[in-house]
């Protein structure tokens, strides 16, 4: 099995993805300042102490290994933070959701498991594979036990939760005509110009127009087929047209997906909607006698602290069970909802065909 790619130095996030939901020009302005008064440093939220006994055996560990589907600068941030906190070394293996769960199950099953923690923006390992995570031990870490109960499962706790939101270029689109709820982009004027993230990809994006289905009814579904959408295979590609001006709106897709667009100067912007705020979820979960346990509870305890929460909203537009109101500078929900990741194969096809897309 190929190592796990180490991470070796800790940067400080950049002072403009600090700055969620602005325009270039405003991020560009903005980047000075901080740079002048150093506020991009982590701020003044701390993270409960955990128990002495468990610092001492993590760093007698001296090192963990964390799976991970969410982005490659997320995670090593995180590692980064912790290891000049703690100094205890993570090493992570990234891959996309369904391609982690394959590698991990096989590994696990085989013998050859290598991973201390896993965290995936898919309950689907949590689900079908529960005998491979540990019980999270609320008892033994402070800020496990106070992150919101409807937020934590038996063996995994929810980190992130990440809206899915309008992108929309500001060249394109007056601030007065930029949609507002999911409703708007079914007006007449939206026609030709929309880029929609193709449902049949990923169960993310089932699970978003399922939700626009459950919330407005077939209709709505019916009549965003009817926008002459262009379809695309990711949020990304989909943020790369937008930023274009091959289209004017794309979505859904999640504001991390427009952050380095901003900062290269490209005319793009995000916007949360309402009706429902969709999201998606990633979760954290302890692996079953991973080869360093310790360190694993140390780095898990310290993740779900306001100290790397407030790191972590500060470098990406992220939002969290533990700041829903954005007191950390995270995306304030209001009423987050969470996309349906089991979407059934009757249902998915039902939702295809009133898209008007063919099933593949």
């Amino acid at each position: 099995m190929p190592e796990a790619t180490r991470i070796v130095s800790l940067r400080a996030p950049t002072t403009s993805q600090a700055l969620l939901g602005w325009t270039a020009s405003q991020l560009k302005s903005a980047t000075a300042l901080f740079s002048v008064f150093g506020l991009i440093a982590i701020g003044s939220a701390a993270a409960a102490e955990p128990p002495a006994e468990l610092v001492a055996a993590a760093q007698e560990e001296g090192s963990f290994t964390l799976y991970a589907s969410v982005s490659e600068p997320q995670i090593e941030t995180l590692l980064n933070a912790f290891e000049d906190k703690y100094g205890i070394r993570g090493e992570y293996l990234r891959l996309v959701s369904a391609t982690l769960i394959q590698r991990f199950v096989t590994s696990y099953e085989a013998g050859g498991n290598e991973a201390d923690l896993f965290l995936d923006s898919s309950p689907t390992a949590f689900e079908m594979h529960p005998e491979l995570f540990a019980p999270l031990p609320a008892e033994e870490l402070p800020n496990l036990a106070e992150w919101p109960k409807e937020w934590r499962g038996e063996r995994e706790a929810v980190l992130q939760t990440s809206a899915m939101v309008v992108q929309y270029n500001t060249d394109l689109v007056d601030a007065a005509d930029l949609p507002k709820s999911w409703m708007d982009i079914l007006d007449p004027k939206w026609r030709g110009q929309i880029s929609l993230t193709d449902p049949r990809v990923s169960n993310t994006y089932l699970g978003w127009l399922d939700a626009m289905e459950r919330h407005h009814g077939p209709e709505f579904v019916e009549r965003l087929g009817q926008q002459e959408i262009t379809l695309v295979q990711s949020g990304a590609a989909g943020a790369q047209m937008v930023a274009a001006g091959s289209q004017a709106l794309n979505f859904p897709a999640y504001p991390s997906f427009t952050v380095p667009l901003m900062e290269a100067g490209a005319p793009i912007g995000w916007q949360l909607m309402d009706d429902p705020q969709s999201t998606s979820q990633a979760s954290i979960a302890l692996v079953k006698d991973g080869p360093n346990p310790n360190a694993a509870k140390l780095f898990l305890d310290w993740a779900l602290s306001d100290e790397a929460i407030e790191m972590m909203c500060k470098a990406f537009p992220l939002s969290t069970p533990g700041d829903l109101e954005g007191e950390f500078g995270c995306i304030a929900l209001t009423d987050p909802e969470v996309v349906r990741f089991d979407v059934d194969e009757e249902r998915r096809l039902e939702l295809l065909k009133l898209l008007g897309v063919a099933a593949e």
